[in-house]
């Protein structure tokens, strides 16, 4: 007979059992049950209390976890989860080990086992964790020589490079930041004895793990480096890490291009005076600036961030700020607000501000977060020489995301004055913004790939190079030695291979400007110089395409992302406005992908990390609580954010306290120190993904799909299977004083989106 439909009540009469006659609770709680159904509710009973000698050894699927566990007689191997569950089930059988508790945990162990990714831990990423080092490197340990004068340290390899190298002492130790390394167990192996000369190295030692060392090879040693070449590629096929590398770093910044597209927040880039140059601004970046508009989109987003207010940030790079604004029309003109947090609680004027700016409806509070660029290392490698034009002059990031304004109350009387230290000027100034996504090309003739040898003429200096794509106005040419030019310039043409070819044309001294430089300044952008009509180049390029274009292959660039907005969208990714979860959604319902750390917020770090530093998603947000949140973004009103106050604290016993959305009243108990302890208050914001509307312009996508299809493979289902993505502001300084106003707001001003 089958029980399953009484499974809640065998639930129930299986801890009864133990202090009560079976038959009377049957005849209590299920009155008009067949004999025959009775009986078999009995025996099942009967079977669920009776003792279990099996023994529960998880070891083998969690294999550092585990600990003994002794209960009559029987010595288990549990993790600590299942420890505590195994006591907790051991109340409801009367402190003994049954077949009912082994079957229970069997029945929970097998359900955690079917589920795709941990719900309430998983690795905190770094959005540019693994970008760093693009070469080829090993997982090879071998014996390692630090030079330190006449002292050597023994430390050995964990992974190697031709230019990078990744070392573990056995104690921790304070080291210089330049220091001599050499392999001596590699440099007895053939051709790799240069290997036993010490080359300088460059050290990264990180004060948390000391004992770990991150370095860079300093010297240009041509043996060295081909020593070290042949040894990686020999090693290759059995410790190469470029496809688990690639694989991470090409995740980590797919999470920060859908953060980027799909986040409420706006990245700004300002010079070092502290003046805004530019706006990276995403699908949602024309609302959250319409609030600034006047005559050009974001004409006045310097009225609400001055240099001055800028340049104070900076000096607090590591700390977030909240900023209030609104606006007040007076008799003649317009008047602009704007305040800082700690500012409003100096002055004490945090529920004036607050009030007078819900009175003229146009009240809005943003969360900064500042950091400071550095144009160095090898992304500067990667911009051509108008991008580092374009970017040398930026000093500052920061990402400014709208937050829900406070709920309070509106005073009835409220001069306006008392705010006048608070009146920004208007500083209306054009400024760029940079929508995200792919940009139109400068070149919009179509371009064709194609080799040939070239030789250029510049200042009596004569040098060969080569085509690498052609056009009827252009051509892109590669050196093989990068030359420093002052662009644009004008250079002389000859394309030596072509000329011999078509000798009825004069292909020498061409007259071409030099638009722009990349490839560290071995490649050179030319266009023709002079009327088309006339130019030979231009001529010669357009016969020679019309004739051939079935053999030339077309290079599809029409459209294309230019190396500075990568530049930016990567520096955008370094900081995060605040610790990110992306949540997946397959068969088995929802789970935690991944989650993006935040360094600079060490206190949510902590808070939102369990005792392995791994990401807890749990620690805030249950499974029924995340269903109901994806539920209400699902409704057919076009909602794309969901904001949620979710309040911890604990009691003077120690019992901790989660609310989500408290009412006034337990919102007052939750402030009482009296009361309560550790209090912290997280706004949840919570957006829905459209995953056709994701453009995942990744660099490293292509590289991973060349090195392991599998990753590729493993990558693209995770990606489909992304459903939302989670952010989490600290807001309890905010909560703090608005807990100091009394009654609820007339009409709260919502996110820029959630009205439709």
């Amino acid at each position: 007979m089958d029980l399953s439909r009484y499974k809640a009540l065998l639930d129930k009469l299986v801890p009864l059992s133990y202090h009560h006659e079976l038959d009377g609770l049957l005849d209590t709680l299920l009155p008009e049950a067949a004999p025959g159904t009775r009986f078999k509710l009995q025996a099942e009973v009967r079977r669920l209390t009776s003792p279990c000698l099996r023994v529960l050894d998880l070891r083998n699927l969690f294999p550092d976890q585990c600990r003994l566990v002794r209960h009559q007689g029987l010595d288990h191997m549990l993790p600590e989860p299942f420890e505590q569950r195994f006591m907790t089930l051991l109340q409801d059988f009367n402190g003994d080990y049954t077949r009912g508790l082994y079957e229970t945990l069997l029945a929970e162990l097998e359900a955690l086992r079917q589920r795709p990714l941990p719900f309430n831990a998983t690795p905190w990423r770094q959005p540019a964790q693994g970008i760093r080092r693009k070469e080829s490197r090993l997982r090879f340990v071998t014996p390692v020589w630090l030079h330190l004068g006449d002292e050597r340290i023994r430390g050995n390899s964990l992974d190697i490079s031709a230019a990078g190298l990744l070392v573990q002492l056995s104690i921790s130790r304070q080291l210089p930041e330049q220091l001599r390394v050499s392999f001596p167990e590699l440099a007895k192996l053939p051709g790799l004895a240069c290997l036993a000369t010490p080359r300088r190295y460059r050290l990264y030692q990180s004060p948390d793990e000391p004992e770990r060392l991150k370095m860079q090879r300093q010297d240009e040693d041509p043996d060295w480096q081909q020593a070290l070449t042949l040894f990686i590629e020999q090693k290759r096929p059995r410790y190469g890490l470029d496809a688990e590398d690639l694989y991470s770093a090409v995740q980590s910044q797919c999470w920060g291009q859908v953060l980027l597209e799909n986040g409420l927040g706006l990245s700004l880039f300002f010079d070092v005076q502290g003046e805004l140059q530019n706006i990276l601004a995403n699908r949602h970046g024309g609302q959250i600036l319409s609030h600034w508009q006047q005559d050009t989109p974001g004409d006045l987003m310097g009225t609400l961030l001055p240099p001055e207010r800028v340049l104070s940030l900076g000096r607090q790079p590591q700390q977030p700020h909240l900023l209030y604004s609104f606006r007040h029309k007076g008799q003649s003109q317009m008047f602009h607000f704007v305040a800082g947090q700690h500012e409003l609680e100096q002055r004490q004027a945090y529920a004036t501000f607050i009030n007078e700016g819900l009175r003229s409806g146009s009240l809005h509070c943003y969360y900064l977060s500042i950091r400071p660029l550095n144009l160095a290392g090898q992304a500067r490698d990667t911009l051509d020489l108008l991008g580092v034009r374009t970017l040398k002059q930026l000093k500052w990031q920061l990402w400014l995301t709208p937050l829900p304004i406070p709920i309070t109350s509106i005073a009835t009387e409220i001069q306006i004055q008392q705010l006048s230290p608070f009146i920004r000027p208007i500083r209306q100034r054009l400024i760029t913004i940079t929508p995200l996504g792919r940009q139109s090309s400068k070149r919009q003739e179509t371009r064709f790939k194609f080799q040939s040898a070239v030789e250029l003429t510049l200042g009596g200096q004569h040098l060969a190079g080569q085509i690498q794509d052609l056009s009827c106005s252009g051509m892109k040419v590669s050196l093989s030695q990068p030359i420093r030019l002052e662009v644009p310039c004008l250079v002389q043409v000859n394309l030596v291979e072509l000329g011999q070819r078509s000798r009825k044309w004069k292909l020498k001294n061409l007259p071409y400007r030099v638009l722009n430089q990349s490839g560290g300044g071995k490649v050179l952008h030319l266009h023709i110089e002079g009327a088309k009509e006339t130019h030979v180049g231009f001529q010669f390029v357009t016969a020679l395409l019309e004739q051939n274009q079935d053999k030339l292959r077309v290079r599809p660039e029409t459209d294309h992302t230019p190396s500075w907005i990568n530049w930016l969208c990567r520096q955008a990714q370094q900081q995060p406005p605040a610790p990110t979860f992306m949540l997946g959604r397959n068969d088995e319902g929802f789970y935690v992908q991944g989650a993006i750390a935040c360094q600079p917020q060490h206190e949510l770090m902590s808070f939102l990390s369990d005792e392995d530093k791994q990401a807890h998603f749990s620690r805030l947000v249950s499974r029924q609580l995340l269903q109901s949140i994806i539920t209400q973004l699902l409704r057919p009103d076009g909602k794309q954010h969901l904001c949620l106050e979710i309040w911890t604290a604990a009691d003077k016993s120690g019992k901790e306290w989660l609310q989500v959305n408290p009412t006034p009243a337990r919102r007052h108990v939750l402030m009482d120190s009296r009361q309560t302890r550790a209090l912290r208050v997280s706004l949840l914001v919570v957006n829905r993904l459209q995953l056709r509307q994701l453009d995942y312009v990744v660099p490293e996508r292509d590289r991973l799909t060349k090195t392991s299809l599998y990753k590729t493979q493993l990558l693209e289902q995770q990606l489909v299977e992304l459903a939302a993505m989670c952010q989490v502001f600290d807001i309890t300084d905010m909560v703090r004083w608005r807990q100091t106003l009394t009654a609820p707001a007339v009409t709260p001003a919502p996110l820029p989106d959630s009205a439709g």
